[in-house]
């Protein structure tokens, strides 16, 4: 008999007519005088009843043991659940802080420059206004990624398919997505690339680097990521595409790839740890995670893809 509500009401009226069969009361009516009353055939039923009433108590209370077990595990997992959710939301107020210190050490920066030309021509409110509101607007960018080829439909969740992304392309550190919406004009059968701001530059700069994991999965093989770039950024990048095709018409022995702004090409059996760089911040880590990885042109280390497989660069 397995422990319910209703189970419970059935055994308290098993026993009370057990009782009242044979004293003709309940049990709470029983005494030492009404058992000495009775013959030896009505006491013998009353144990048999008894046993059987006995039988399914013992049932019911096995059964309610198993349910204050199942009670326990499941509270242990709640606050389990609990313990990581208050994870999350100290490593979120934490990113929040970092990125708090580091635009008022980037504004008091600018506001020093500033103050310093000062010293040499005076500026007005304005110009240290316009400093500071430079510096928040850098900020930003470095703190925003586009995301191409993402699928667009009509009642779309945008913040789960980018959270959905952000887990296949950083499982590990998981980086807290601050705002994302779709840009430019809608148009039938075309995808909108996806601003997507997030927490810190770190957390940016991470998402760049991990540009290859979403090509090797089967849900975003499809999908590109790149920085938040500018119309003349967009158009310079937009020349050195031009410029890698032309190369490896010509000579397609070489592997081609973006460093620094700049086209650079290796030989197939030139190591790429002997490529020079001079990328250290986090600004630079950013432009070539995502400057390296273009459609069809293989970065530094990687097998080239051929020519007639290159298709134009989103942005």
């Amino acid at each position: 008999m397995e422990f319910a509500l209703e189970n419970l009401y059935s055994v308290e009226k098993d026993v009370d007519s057990v009782f009242g069969a044979v004293f003709g009361v309940n049990w709470t009516g029983v005494n030492k005088a009404s058992v000495m009353k009775c013959d030896k055939t009505a006491l013998t039923n009353l144990v048999l009843s008894a046993v059987s009433v006995l039988g399914k108590s013992k049932e019911m209370l096995r059964s309610a043991a198993i349910c204050v077990e199942k009670l326990n595990q499941e509270q242990i997992g709640n606050q389990k659940t609990l313990l990581n959710l208050q994870d999350e939301l100290l490593k979120s107020k934490t990113e929040q802080v970092e990125v708090v210190q580091k635009t008022v050490e980037t504004e008091i920066r600018s506001f020093s420059d500033a103050v310093k030309q000062g010293c040499e021509g005076r500026l007005t409110s304005t110009q240290v206004k316009a400093a500071v509101k430079s510096a928040k607007m850098e900020d930003a960018k470095k703190r925003t990624v586009m995301v191409f080829g993402l699928g667009e439909g009509p009642d779309e969740h945008l913040r789960v398919k980018v959270a959905d992304l952000m887990s296949v392309s950083c499982s590990t550190s998981n980086p807290s997505v601050r705002d994302c919406y779709r840009v430019g004009t809608v148009k039938e059968g075309a995808e909108r690339p996806v601003k997507v701001i997030l927490g810190s530059i770190e957390a940016a700069a991470t998402v760049l680097r991990n540009g290859k994991v979403l090509r090797e999965s089967t849900r975003f093989r499809k999908v590109y990521v790149a920085p938040d770039r500018s119309r003349e950024e967009r158009q310079e990048r937009k020349n050195l595409v031009a410029q890698i095709k032309e190369k490896m018409s010509s000579d397609p022995r070489q592997y081609y790839f973006i460093r620094n702004g700049a086209v650079c090409s290796r030989t197939k059996d030139q190591e790429p740890s002997k490529l020079s760089t001079n990328s250290s911040s986090s600004s630079s880590a950013m432009r070539s995670a995502s400057s390296s990885v273009i459609p069809g042109i293989a970065p530094p280390g990687r097998t080239s893809t051929p020519a007639r497989s290159l298709r134009p660069n989103p942005r």
